[in-house]
């Protein structure tokens, strides 16, 4: 098993073990998806993920584009890049950079820059996180 899916399993694992029931995070998107380009808050409150959007919080469906923006959809995410896309592409895993939260687990940091394919190229951080819903957050 490659250190990058170690790392993920370890994430998952602190992440699980936190026991977060309420989350929000910051993220700062620079990839091929331009409706997803730039900066994002999120929260993840009473068992339902929302999205600021021009000033106004959008509840998100599983399997949305900002789901991938969720700490469960980045792992799944990561998980996908490491075991379906990277193989399939013939884009080792020097093409991809991840970094875990060392606290919390969840994926903090993830890029993918490989030589002529533009379109799998990517760059997704989460700029800040808190427990609880986000400060500004109004159902």
């Amino acid at each position: 098993m490659s250190s990058n899916l170690q790392e993920l399993i370890a994430g998952i694992e602190r992440w699980r073990s936190r026991r977060v029931q309420d989350y929000w995070l910051h993220i700062a998107y620079i990839g091929a998806e331009l409706n997803r380009f730039g900066d994002h808050d999120l929260t993840f409150t009473q068992g339902r993920l929302w999205h600021l959007w021009e000033d106004e919080w959008h509840e998100i469906k599983a399997g949305s584009d900002y789901w991938l923006f969720s700490v469960p959809g980045a792992f799944a995410w990561a998980r996908d890049m490491l075991t379906k896309v990277l193989p399939a592409s013939g884009m080792g895993e020097d093409a991809i950079e991840l970094k875990f939260n060392p606290d919390y687990g969840y994926v903090e940091f993830m890029r993918v820059k490989a030589a002529k394919r533009d379109e799998h190229n990517f760059t997704f951080e989460v700029r800040a996180f808190g427990e609880g819903p986000h400060p500004d957050f109004e159902a």
